[in-house]
């Protein structure tokens, strides 16, 4: 058993798919790739934030559904790794409450939908910022809390002492 302990947590990705958490569904992604941090994917994707990121990209440009992905990507350096079965159906929804408005552009190699924000999208951009704010930061404050307990000093200096007196 402590053979083992030990083997992964020198090596923790070598093991990772056959360790009991990191083995379900939810986890798969940090299996393949892991730049991809399945608790911010979860966190991130299932908070209201994807709608909210997604009205602040399209605020900027107007940006077709892969762009939208690409920016998500590249702006949580791939943590996020939010994917065409979650942002398309947010489009189309987002379309349909006239947050958003769309056109076919044609000009590229293969033709491709591009979402513009609507004033409409705008004001409801501004309630999703101020609705979120708080409850992100208030996630920020209770996940500081708890990995400052975890992994504070003052318990590595517990574990150091406890090593010790072995």
């Amino acid at each position: 058993m402590k053979k083992d302990t030990e083997e992964f947590v020198n090596n923790p990705f070598k093991k990772l798919k056959t360790h009991w958490i990191f083995g379900k569904r939810s986890f798969k992604p940090w299996t393949k790739n892991q730049v991809i941090n399945p608790l911010v994917n979860m966190i991130l994707t299932r908070s209201g934030l994807l709608p909210l990121a997604t009205l602040y990209y399209l605020q900027k440009e107007e940006l077709s559904g892969s762009e939208v992905i690409d920016r998500i990507d590249k702006s949580t350096c791939s943590t996020w790794s939010t994917n065409p079965g979650a942002v398309y159906p947010l489009l189309r929804e987002l379309k349909k409450n006239n947050f958003v408005e769309c056109q076919w552009n044609f000009e590229e190699k293969h033709p491709k939908r591009v979402y513009k924000i609507t004033s409409k999208g705008k004001k409801e951009y501004q309630v999703l910022k101020i609705i979120l704010k708080k409850q992100l930061s208030e996630a920020i404050n209770i996940f500081k809390k708890i990995y400052d307990d975890i992994f504070s000093k003052r318990d590595l200096n517990n574990k150091e002492n406890m090593k010790g007196k072995k």
